[in-house]
């Protein structure tokens, strides 16, 4: 008798659970949206966030139409540093982008879970505390339908071509070209997407 009656209760206080399930995602995504309104007033209110965002430093930030951004991703601007996401971007869980100069994400592109991308690096002259360096800066430039693979680091000044694909835990040190698959650290350039011979791999070797 008594576990029916904690059977009956549970499926009681459950009911309520199971009507609002249909709902939870959207209801997730509102309430985190609000939360991110309150860093920066001006995300579009078609971006979809799946958890909390971190917003850090200057806040340049600008993000493009229904963006969609994972929990726990970190957006952090300092000194003259912007990012840019365009429209349709996906930021998987985890990642961060740090910019001291440009970080610019073309419209389409999907970056992965725990991604790192930071246009910016200490100094590291030998007569002074690295920590007591000012960093040096230069932009990184992600094309439009670009994919990146979990894990994958991007490093200062590189540029990332239209329809690129970057192996997961890939460290991109030097430019890909459009349409190229790269992978390995540092990254290199394996094939085209068309699977045509790639005479531009030599340039990353």
């Amino acid at each position: 008798m008594k576990l029916k009656l904690l059977s009956l209760l549970i499926s009681v206080l459950a009911l309520p659970l199971r009507i609002v399930e249909p709902f939870r995602n959207s209801i997730r995504r509102i309430f985190w949206l609000v939360w991110a309104r309150g860093q920066r007033n001006d995300i579009p209110a078609s971006t979809q966030l799946d958890g909390p965002v971190r917003i850090h430093g200057s806040r340049r930030i600008k993000l493009g139409d229904h963006c969609r951004i994972g929990s726990n991703v970190e957006l952090q601007t300092e000194e003259a540093g912007s990012i840019t996401l365009g429209r349709e971007v996906r930021l998987n869980r985890g990642t961060t982008i740090c910019s001291y100069c440009e970080v610019s994400v073309g419209d389409y592109t999907l970056i992965g879970e725990f991604v790192s991308i930071r246009d910016a690096n200490h100094g590291i002259e030998p007569d002074a505390l690295i920590k007591r360096q000012p960093h040096t800066s230069e932009p990184i430039i992600i094309g439009r339908d670009v994919w990146i693979g979990r894990g994958a680091c991007l490093l200062p000044g590189i540029e990332i071509g239209d329809g690129a694909v970057i192996g997961a835990n890939s460290v991109v040190t030097r430019s890909i070209p459009a349409g190229a698959i790269a992978v390995g650290t540092p990254a290199k350039v394996l094939r085209s997407r068309n699977n045509e011979a790639v005479q531009m791999a030599k340039t990353n070797v």
